[in-house]
């Protein structure tokens, strides 16, 4: 028996004609320009790495899967993030950033490349499709997902190298890659990668709410602007994370702690452009409740500094007035006159990593250790 979709059409043939879709819809925002990145997106399932997904519904998570053939087709093919695990521990990534990262990767035939993050194993199969599952590494801290993956990834014909390790490790078997390209969120390059991709490589990283497009130029240095697009991935895992969550929720919600005024509200957190500044400014700051619509959230950071926005003021708690620095960030921001996340630079060693504003002598230095 032929599986069918709710139209009654062969799933692989509903498949075929919602990725020719979604192709066409890259082509035609300028997000896919190549014709190899094109073959690839216009070949590789993305449903059989994607068998089902959950998303938020007026009655919580809602599972979306194979039981619900068309609804799942059709959102496994739209230009949207798509959370493959319940607990919101895994992503596949907007295919349209996929596209733009993947473009600004500028492989060539028989490079090698080292992927951070397997997710899904989408991003894999399609540079599996390109350069060969032989050049092509992948990389996730989680057994379980790496396990379902290789599966997948087999059934699609694809035999890609899918190691168990920390991201921020690379991989340093297969070194050195010709190119790295991460699908997770970091504050700072992890040395590693520095290390294992050869002079002249590139990496394309998500930093700062963008992505870093950056040519090794040195033994562990790379260098590069940031595109112009924005990115908001999940924090490379094993990274920093905010200190005592559940206790800082605790302490926040005290409505005896001393409070200030403060001008700015909560929607800064969610002002795309102002983002990339405030993530140069203060890596590794973390949103953990948030109502728009009140004006109320709770920031942390991983040194355990929090800040309580609420009714016009702040309370805080910490060894650092963190919301001090989100209101002159703010401020700086304003003077320079909103410049958009294109005119930022990356410069990155070992001990020394440092976005800059273009034509300025302004820098904000990143991490290299955990605060």
């Amino acid at each position: 028996m032929t599986t069918t979709d709710a139209n009654h059409m062969p799933v692989e043939q509903r498949a075929s004609q919602l990725r020719r879709r979604m192709v066409d819809a890259l082509l035609a925002s300028g997000d896919l320009v190549s014709p190899e990145w094109q073959a690839a997106f216009t070949v590789v399932p993305r449903h059989v790495f994607v068998p089902e997904f959950w998303q938020q519904g007026p009655g919580g998570q809602q599972h979306v899967g194979a039981h619900t053939a068309d609804a799942w087709l059709t959102g496994v093919y739209d230009d949207r993030v798509l959370m493959i695990r319940p607990d919101g521990g895994s992503s596949s990534t907007v295919p349209s950033l996929m596209a733009v990262m993947l473009e600004a990767l500028d492989v060539t035939d028989g490079q090698r490349v080292l992927e951070i993050g397997t997710g899904s194993g989408y991003n894999a199969a399609l540079l599996c499709h390109r350069l060969g599952g032989q050049n092509v590494t992948t990389v996730d801290i989680n057994p379980e997902l790496v396990t379902d993956v290789r599966v997948r990834l087999s059934e699609a014909g694809y035999r890609p190298t899918v190691a168990v390790g920390d991201g921020a490790a690379g991989w340093a078997d297969g070194a050195p890659y010709d190119r790295l390209i991460a699908t997770c969120a970091v504050d700072t390059i992890p040395p590693a990668w520095l290390e294992q991709v050869r002079s002249g490589g590139r990496i394309i990283v998500p930093i700062a709410t963008g992505i870093a497009a950056l040519t090794v130029t040195r033994p562990g240095g790379a260098d590069g602007p940031f595109l112009a697009i924005s990115a908001y991935f999940m924090p490379l895992r094993g990274a920093d994370e905010p200190a005592a969550v559940d206790t800082i929720l605790a302490v926040a919600a005290d409505p005896t702690l001393p409070a200030r005024a403060t001008t700015l509200g909560a929607d800064v957190w969610f002002d795309n452009a102002f983002r990339f500044l405030l993530a140069a400014t203060l890596p590794g700051l973390r949103l953990l409740t948030s109502d728009p619509a009140q004006q109320t959230a709770i920031v942390t950071h991983p040194d355990g500094s929090w800040a309580r926005l609420a009714d016009g003021k702040v309370t805080q708690g910490g060894p650092r007035d963190i919301w001090a620095i989100v209101e002159r960030t703010r401020r700086q921001w304003d003077r320079l006159g909103h410049p958009n996340r294109e005119r930022f630079t990356l410069t990155a060693t070992g001990n020394h990593q440092h976005i800059r504003l273009a034509n300025t002598a302004l820098a904000w230095r990143l991490p290299t250790t955990a605060p």
